[in-house]
């Protein structure tokens, strides 16, 4: 059977578990998606600044803000800190051991333009490269919903920032956690965290990484328990308000370049800061036969963020031989032909 791409996003029947109605064209996700409201998103946004109200200024930090020194965590930050310059961030930038110089001086600039603490997580470079290499050899270890999200590569790179992400927020006494997570990315700009939900996700975690042969009995990537264990009454706060601003990329590169950020040097359509993406896109597909990226993008198409032309165009980009090259060597694996046209 040919595939069938939705008529209004960019899934397609390739997809496991994806389904294009016949009589309308379109998934499943777009027949029951309904957008935010302006006034819902005016209601949300309203909501936030209640919250830096009620539980900021009382901690050295109000915001742990991941930072990636790419192009959506470098904007979130700058209109963060235009919007409420009364916030005292720590911004963390997590160093995977492929992190582009060009993201480092990026993320360090933007902390000295806002007036924000910077804070490089580091991990020594041969524990991530065995963590990666493990994360591409294996299959499943996380659930379908997440691999529709991310590589099992960036899924496992993901879980470590927000592990760690929770955790400083929780010894920094911190309310608010950031991300620069797009409106097709995170449906729900606040997320209200609680202690138990918090040790449920690190087992979760723990239990994945198990799955991919992975013990990490020095909590180097988990939540400590101790940490969990000393946690006073109030868990803190996911925010996501960047999937409540208007999002368009071109828009956000302009400001950014005004303002002394630096257009990324790898040649990468989906990232601007990590050189291991095209290699963790390539595992991905040749694993599981779609793009890591789809229904990212699709949720960018779906909200108006994106055009469906432009979401498309990303999804049949070249992937970067070369960028693929130096990450298998790193991690000692091998790769075929992947210089492809992802179709």
């Amino acid at each position: 059977m040919s595939k069938v791409v939705c008529k209004k996003c960019v899934l397609d029947s390739s997809i496991p578990g994806i389904i294009i109605n016949e009589g309308s064209g379109l998934c499943h996700f777009c027949e029951t998606y309904t957008p935010l409201s302006s006034q819902e998103k005016d209601e949300c946004l309203a909501r936030m600044e209640t919250l830096f109200e009620e539980r900021g200024g009382r901690s050295k930090y109000d915001v742990i803000f991941a930072l990636s020194g790419g192009k959506d965590s470098s904007y979130t930050l700058y209109k963060l800190k235009n919007e409420y310059p009364f916030l005292k961030v720590l911004a963390v930038q997590f160093d995977n051991g492929f992190t582009s110089d060009n993201a480092i001086a990026n993320a360090r600039k933007m902390c000295e333009i806002t007036g924000s603490d910077y804070f490089k997580l580091a991990v020594e470079k041969e524990i991530l490269y065995d963590t990666f290499r493990k994360a591409a050899e294996s299959s499943d270890a996380f659930s379908k919903f997440a691999k529709y999200r991310a590589s099992d590569i960036c899924n496992t790179c993901i879980s470590i920032i927000k592990q760690k992400l929770i955790e400083q927020a929780i010894v920094q006494n911190a309310p608010f956690i950031m991300f620069a997570f797009t409106a097709g990315q995170a449906p729900h700009p606040i997320i209200n965290l609680t202690s138990k939900f918090i040790q449920l996700s690190r087992n979760l975690f723990e239990k994945q990484l198990q799955n991919m042969g992975i013990d990490d009995r020095d909590e180097r990537f988990l939540i400590k328990n101790s940490v969990i264990g000393n946690m006073g009454k109030d868990a803190p706060s996911i925010l996501h308000p960047l999937c409540l601003w208007d999002y368009n990329e071109d828009a956000i590169l302009k400001t950014l370049v005004e303002i002394g950020w630096n257009p990324p040097d790898i040649n990468d359509s989906n990232s601007t800061n990590c050189t291991l993406n095209s290699f963790a896109c390539y595992n991905h597909l040749e694993k599981y036969g779609f793009h890591p990226y789809a229904f990212d993008i699709a949720g960018l198409v779906r909200s108006g963020d994106m055009s469906r032309e432009e979401g498309l165009e990303k999804l049949h980009h070249e992937l970067s031989q070369p960028l693929i090259e130096e990450a298998a060597n790193k991690l000692k694996l091998q790769v075929g032909d992947s210089n492809m046209l992802l179709l």
